[in-house]
């Protein structure tokens, strides 16, 4: 405390030099003159502090005691604030960071999304907006309830919603509606048919009555469990459901031509460079135009951010295009098969329900400019599915 004092009347910084400096000291005190931090140079010099208002003194005491003074530094708020009147630029700096820093803090310029999983954090940043929260939104005039009512309206996925604001940052806080918990309806009438042609090697009937055993051919379409259950004397109804795998062979022909166009470029390239702020896209330099008929366009985008990952809706946008010629090229018999043979492959995995392919074979021709693939692919899959079916009654006019 007494230091800020001290800053505040001013004090100087005084260089005392001569035979004996320590007599200095004693008439400074004899003189009733406040002095402190004395700070010993040498034998024969010494500094020490006085208050402004002392100087005169200061320098008679010391004068009379047969020493030198001399002034080495001034301290004080008005030699501070003087520095600073000679500096118009420094002010005008000072003044503009004291503004920006008790203006600013009220404009929301950047936003986060928390609680999200399905719906995209674009999505509700961008209804925000429409909403006139974004970008160097007035922080005190967002009004959560207000956009809580309406966030709801038009995003449904939604349960809840606010906006929290601590300084130039905003988070959006979510909690997305839960999906309902799926439940299987078992109170329908429903059969069991086979999807595909096969031999049964494996089945777990859940529910219903099963038509074939393992071991048996069933064909596609066949009814494989009944939802009419026979107890003998009477008959029930129930939502068949069973788990039947088969071995099954799937046979399909693939065609493909053996020539193909391909890509050349002619060594030419033009950019296009693009300054985004906002909305508003603005064109720095280049020719935005495609001369050419076939061109590759590549863009790279810059965001202006800060370190944490906090970004400015600026972007710096570099696009480039690449012209280039089609040319035909011929496909080689290795590169057709495996092309084919993969193709085949995938697309039986995709159809399968649940599966695996066991074995495959693979016939490939060359004809009227075409490569044609013939496979033959051995699996062992699930052919089960349960379908709705109509009730026409019982057998032989049985009640159920």
């Amino acid at each position: 405390m007494r230091e800020i004092v001290w800053f505040l009347r001013g004090y100087l910084v005084l260089e005392i030099k001569g035979a004996s400096p320590g007599w200095a000291l004693n008439r400074l005190t004899a003189a009733r003159i406040p002095f402190w931090r004395v700070v010993w140079r040498d034998s024969f010099t010494l500094e020490v502090c006085v208050l402004l208002r002392d100087r005169e003194r200061a320098e008679q005491a010391v004068a009379g005691a047969m020493c030198d003074c001399r002034l080495v530094e001034k301290i004080g708020l008005r030699w501070s604030v003087g520095g600073l009147l000679r500096r118009p630029v420094l002010l005008v700096m000072l003044a503009l960071s004291f503004l920006a820093v008790s203006v600013i803090p009220n404009f929301v310029l950047f936003y986060s999304v928390s609680g999200n999983e399905t719906v995209p954090e674009e999505a509700i940043l961008r209804e925000l907006q429409t909403l006139g929260v974004g970008f160097g939104t007035f922080g005190p005039s967002i009004k959560p309830q207000w956009i809580k009512d309406r966030m709801l309206n038009i995003l449904p996925l939604l349960q809840w919603i606010t906006v929290t604001q601590n300084g130039c940052r905003a988070e959006v806080i979510v909690r997305e509606r839960p999906a309902p918990a799926e439940t299987e309806e078992r109170r329908d009438f429903a059969n069991v048919i086979a999807t595909q042609s096969g031999v049964i090697v494996k089945q777990s009937v859940l529910a219903g009555q099963a038509m074939y055993q393992v071991g048996d051919v069933v064909e596609k379409g066949d009814l494989l469990v009944s939802g009419i259950v026979d107890l003998e004397r009477t008959y029930a109804v129930e939502h068949a459901k069973a788990e039947i795998y088969a071995r099954t062979w799937r046979t399909k022909d693939i065609l493909i031509p053996n020539e193909y166009g391909e890509k050349v470029y002619t060594g030419a390239h033009w950019t296009c460079v693009w300054l985004t702020i906002g909305e508003k896209r603005i064109k720095i330099f280049g020719n935005s135009g495609i001369s050419a008929t076939a061109c590759d366009k590549m863009i790279e985008m810059k965001r202006l951010s800060l370190p944490g990952g906090l970004e400015f809706p600026v972007s710096l946008t570099v696009e480039t295009f690449l012209p280039y010629e089609m040319e035909t090229g011929t496909l080689a018999e290795p590169a057709a098969q495996l092309l084919l043979t993969d193709y085949a492959e995938r697309a039986a995995r995709q159809d399968m329900v649940a599966g695996e392919i066991l074995k495959s074979q693979f016939v490939l021709m060359e004809r009227d400019g075409c490569y044609r693939l013939s496979s033959t692919l051995e699996c062992q899959e699930m052919i089960a599915k349960t379908v709705k079916a109509d009730w026409l009654g019982p057998p032989n006019g049985t009640r159920p």
